[in-house]
């Protein structure tokens, strides 16, 4: 009887799509390279001791490695641990000795950073290096046939452990079984495929995925590409020009990525001149709001896009869909809307746990439930009580419900701004502003205020020419529209040279925070 585990996707794609290409690097395989490759990786670690439930990191970028390292693991029913090397020192040190990595398979790539990770880890493996043990000489030492231990690996048992990225405290861990990540991965593909969406995925489309594989294993791409038997591209250590090199070589279609990396590809496309930038690709976005600007700006260059809400601790929860529309209303429909999977269901619940009114105007958290959300934090039981709560994910997100089952997400609860006590939603307020000409990026954060509690200030990254007053302009604008509350108008304006991001690509607002209040002085 076949089991609901990860290697069977590989098998299968072995099998059903043996010479369907995969990219990676200046390297080409198939499915059917790859899962001979990945047979003699797992045999050979096998040998080496790895087995059920030993904790192997892997640190590497978006590679032909990773992918087998995933697959030959699962084989063997060990662990991996999916290491964020964007994390600072401390918290990188931290995840390595939580997770108990026994193993560490790290690329050459990273250099000291490498170095310096090898000598906490008891067991190191090199890739893409000739000193130690060598990546390549356990693909060849190995051989092509299933490792007995594949046959005991069950659906329930972990598969993966990976860090939530935090911007206070120690970083917190997660688990899932294979078929947790299956199931998430799966309910992915499924939605993209039977709804209206801007990034409907199909069998041949040609798939690169930007979200690192150490991020919820690059949103499940690695999975989801061998299961449909689409051609995969792997961008390795690829810049914005070098991407837009391999979308057009390759005939790249669809691609996943947070705002931040879709906002630098666009920016490379109109690096020449704007008004041919092109780029036509089907992204599905995620990880933080997606502006106005930004959305209008990806519609000119030809990205149609939709976007994902989950997260480390609840894998992928919904997709906005946008059934029956097109133009504008099209836009802000996937822009905001987000219809949950099946299977998972969402409420929106105010500070007494108790569900808000559907009206798209009360505001309250978004709790998730689904087949494959976690028990909790990872050794971590003063966290998992916060979040976790009989069978619920408490998510920390600001949130409004509407008619018609769809949610709109609409800050981090931490990152809201109560001001005079009504709640003011600071991405709502980023959006608006990141439709000014010249505005790169924008940030709201709260300010103490002696009478408000809090009042919200703005802060941006623009080109020269953008000022202040095209700024408070646009803004009130936006309040004779009725887009925007008066009192949502923001005390002062401050202008930075770049933005502050974390390892995960977003901008760290936790950092502008640090830096100090901003004046009424910095008004324009």
């Amino acid at each position: 009887m076949r089991k609901w585990v990860i290697h069977e996707i590989l098998a299968d794609a072995a099998l059903s799509h043996a010479s369907v290409p995969v990219i990676s690097g200046s390297e080409r395989f198939t499915y059917a390279s790859l899962y001979d490759r990945s047979l003699r990786l797992a045999n050979s670690l096998s040998r080496q001791g790895i087995g059920k439930g030993t904790v192997v990191g892997v640190m590497d970028v978006n590679s032909h490695r990773y992918l087998e390292l995933k697959y030959a693991l699962s084989m063997l029913g060990a662990v991996i641990h999916t290491i964020n090397f964007r994390l600072p020192w401390d918290d990188l040190v931290f995840t390595v000795k939580h997770a108990h990595d026994q193993w560490l398979f790290v690329w050459d790539g990273f250099g000291e950073l490498a170095s310096r990770i090898a000598q906490e880890v008891p067991q190191v493996v090199w890739m893409g290096s000739d000193r130690g043990a060598g990546y390549e000489d356990f693909i060849t030492a190995g051989h092509s046939e299933l490792p007995q231990a594949a046959c005991s690996v069950e659906e329930t048992d972990a598969y993966s452990i990976f860090y939530i990225t935090g911007t206070t405290g120690v970083p917190k861990g997660i688990s899932y079984s294979h078929c947790q990540m299956l199931t998430g991965s799966m309910q992915i593909a499924h939605h993209l495929g039977l709804h209206d969406t801007g990034a409907w995925l199909r069998a041949d489309d040609v798939m690169m995925p930007l979200i690192p594989f150490f991020h919820i294993h690059g949103w499940g791409v690695p999975f989801i590409a061998p299961y449909l038997g689409a051609p995969l591209v792997l961008a390795e250590q690829r810049g914005p020009a070098e991407q837009l090199t391999l979308i057009e070589e390759h005939r790249v279609t669809w691609s996943n990525m947070v705002p931040t990396q879709l906002f630098m590809l666009l920016q490379q496309a109109g690096s020449k001149d704007p008004n041919l930038a092109h780029v036509p690709l089907k992204v599905l976005t995620g990880g933080s709001s997606l502006s106005t600007g930004l959305a209008e700006q990806a519609h000119r260059a030809g990205v149609t896009f939709s976007l994902i809400y989950g997260g480390s601790d609840q894998l992928g929860t919904a997709i906005s869909v946008a059934p029956g529309l097109d133009g504008a209303a099209r836009l802000v429909r996937l822009s905001t809307h987000m219809t949950a999977f099946p299977y998972v269901r969402v409420e929106v619940r105010n500070q007494f746990g108790t569900s808000v009114d559907s009206d798209g105007q009360e505001m309250g958290e978004v709790w998730v439930q689904s087949p494959w959300i976690p028990n909790g934090y990872v050794d971590n039981p003063e966290e998992s009580k916060r979040a976790f709560f009989d069978g619920w994910f408490k998510s920390g997100d600001l949130a409004v419900r509407y008619p018609d089952g769809s949610f709109y997400v609409m800050d981090r609860l931490k990152d809201a701004i109560k001001s005079g006590g009504e709640w003011i939603a600071s991405s709502v307020i980023e959006s608006v502003i990141s439709e000014v000409p010249g505005v790169k990026a924008v940030a709201v954060i709260g300010q103490p205020d002696p009478a408000w509690g809090e009042r919200p200030i703005a802060i941006v990254e623009a080109q020269s020419t953008t000022t202040r007053e095209n700024i408070r302009q646009h803004l009130d604008a936006a309040v004779a529209r009725g887009r925007l509350a008066k009192f949502w108008i923001p005390d002062s304006i401050r202008f930075i040279e770049s933005m502050p991001l974390t390892s995960a690509g977003k901008i760290h607002k936790a950092a502008l925070r640090q830096m100090g209040s901003v004046s009424s002085s910095d008004l324009g």
